[in-house]
């Protein structure tokens, strides 16, 4: 296998935020707890970190027996007993419990979380990783499909609507239901036959039970996945860890205005850097959400009042209530969330994607108002994998990922001057290359000649300049579109790599699930990953399994 590392200033759709925080620091300090590649400021979190030890070992009970039914192995059950120590912190991560793991980098950040605990470790501080199943949320459609390649690389949309108890309940209690096992044929039917396919087939009809919550689906799959690293999973779905996390609710919901005037300062404050704020956030915004008949509303606050879904009035005591009597009802949102987890768990690193990146930078302000230490904010692992076919067409046609990234015309250039070139028409892109130097040389000697005569004139020659500039670019265009469609292999290698590589002009990793890849090269590509994962650095990889 090769890997090869692309900085995020080469990446598309990569914010300034992303960049400005692998790169420039300095320039987004004031939003968050401590340079992410630097040990002292993990250091310096886990001095502040102050979880009682009650708590750590009321919190070790439930993940026991929430690990238990996952049929989590050994390391987790290990490390969970270090977690109800003194001293020992957390490296955490999450997902939405998508179907089928969702989007691969939903592995990516487990084996991130991994990585940063040993490393922890070997530096003297003891870690556990610990990922957290985000079963709350109640975005449905945003989670309820996972996409696979065919042979000819086309997404294939793999769907289950489950059995849904409300409207807008949380996505861990839908239930599968009996139509997802036509969706695992299919699945299976996708990948080529052989151990990796066989084995990871038995382990999804072992996880994926019609009858099944999506949060128990996702959890024991992931157990199988992760396990053997020890890694601790966290369904917050559990009346006992809401029981834990009443005070943060407690706070939110009597301070909620303060908590709304700070966000929207920091949503200022974000914008007026240059930088953008992820999570919107209004003026009678809070931070909360009530379950009424299995639906999640949110609660929102006017003129000292609270309604939920914007229109019953509920008061602070029934709010209040609720929290006691029943926990499960009372959840946080997207901003919140963080504070609650950091709560429970003694977490000195959180390994997240862009935009969980971008939420943090607005939620440090929650951390400060509730005087929590906010976790060092460690971005993920990040591939693209590159199978062996496709690997092959990259080196024949000598394109790179990033010649796909900048898409169709200006791949089809490169793919049609290194085919044609085989193809025995040689020589007609080096002669474009060789007309472009003649005319700058041509251009550069009349720039002379005119500045001599009349310099006034010079903007004239440099406008003509740009203009047969651009001409011949367009011509080169056209040549190599003509060139494709004379040639049905040029084209098809060219959609190729543009389904692989960039699909639906994204980058893979937020595209494709982790099945597919797993299917086809067996879960021992995980630890390939989980070597090539870095906790110093942050680029994108690509990696030719």
């Amino acid at each position: 296998m090769g890997c090869t590392c692309i900085p995020y200033t080469r990446v598309p759709k990569s914010s300034a935020l992303l960049t400005d925080y692998l790169y420039h620091f300095d320039r987004v300090s004031h939003f968050y707890s401590g340079a992410p590649f630097e040990p002292a400021s993990h250091q310096s979190v886990a001095g502040k970190i102050a979880i009682s030890d009650d708590s750590r070992r009321q919190l070790a009970s439930v993940l026991t027996r929430q690990n238990q039914s996952f049929g989590s192995g050994e390391p987790t059950f290990e490390n969970i007993r270090l977690l109800g120590e003194p001293g020992t912190v957390a490296v955490v991560t999450g997902q939405q419990v998508g179907l089928l793991t969702g989007p691969v980098f939903t592995l990516y950040k487990a084996l991130t979380a991994v990585r940063m605990a040993r490393s922890l470790n070997d530096q003297g501080t003891r870690a556990v990783p610990v990922f957290w199943l985000a079963t709350e949320d109640h975005d449905l459609e945003e989670v309820a499909q996972a996409a696979v390649f065919d042979d000819e690389y086309n997404l294939v949309a793999l769907r289950d609507a489950g059995v849904r108890p409300a409207e807008r309940s949380s996505v861990g209690v839908v239930q599968l239901s009996a139509a997802f096992i036509p969706t695992l044929e299919k699945l299976e039917s996708l990948l080529p036959a052989g151990d990796p396919r066989a084995r990871l087939m038995i382990d999804l009809r072992e996880c994926y039970v019609p009858g099944a919550t999506w949060g128990q689906a996702f959890g024991r799959f992931m157990a199988k996945l992760f396990s053997r690293w020890g890694v601790i999973l966290l369904d917050p779905l559990d009346v006992e860890i809401h029981k834990l996390a009443k005070p943060v609710y407690e706070h939110a919901l009597t301070h909620a205005q303060d908590l709304r005037r700070r966000l929207l300062e920091r949503w200022a404050e974000l914008v007026r850097s240059g930088h953008h704020a992820q999570v919107h956030v209004t003026d009678d915004s809070t931070l909360l959400f009530l379950t009424r008949e299995g639906s999640r509303l949110p609660i929102h606050q006017r003129n000292g009042q609270y309604l939920v879904d914007d229109a019953d009035s509920i008061s602070l005591a029934e709010l209040r209530a609720t929290a006691e009597q029943n926990p499960l009802d009372l959840s946080p949102n997207v901003l919140l969330r963080p504070v609650v987890q950091d709560s429970l768990l003694p977490t000195v690193a959180y390994v997240a994607g862009p935009s969980e990146l971008a939420y943090f930078g607005q939620a440090q302000v929650l951390y400060k108002a509730m005087d929590r230490p906010m976790p060092v904010i460690l971005p993920r692992a990040a591939f693209t994998l590159v199978d062996r076919r496709v690997h092959r067409l990259m080196e024949k046609y000598q394109v790179t990922i990033e010649d796909v990234w900048q898409g169709r015309d200006h791949l089809s250039r490169k793919i049609a001057a290194a085919g044609f070139s085989e193809g025995g028409a040689q020589g007609w892109s080096e002669r474009f290359d060789q007309s472009e130097s003649e005319l700058a040389v041509l251009f550069e000697r009349l720039r002379r000649e005119i500045e001599a005569l009349d310099s006034t004139l010079v903007d004239s020659l440099q406008h003509a300049e740009e203009k047969m500039k651009y001409q011949m670019e367009k011509l080169r265009g056209k040549i190599s579109r003509a060139a494709l469609q004379k040639s049905e292999l040029l084209a098809r290698h060219e959609e190729s790599l543009l389904r692989f590589l960039a699909p639906h002009k994204d980058l893979q990793e937020r595209e494709v699930s982790g099945v597919y890849f797993l299917g086809r090269a067996g879960y021992q590509l995980l630890d390939r990953l989980l070597e090539q994962t870095r906790t110093n650095t942050s680029d994108h990889q690509i990696l030719v399994y």
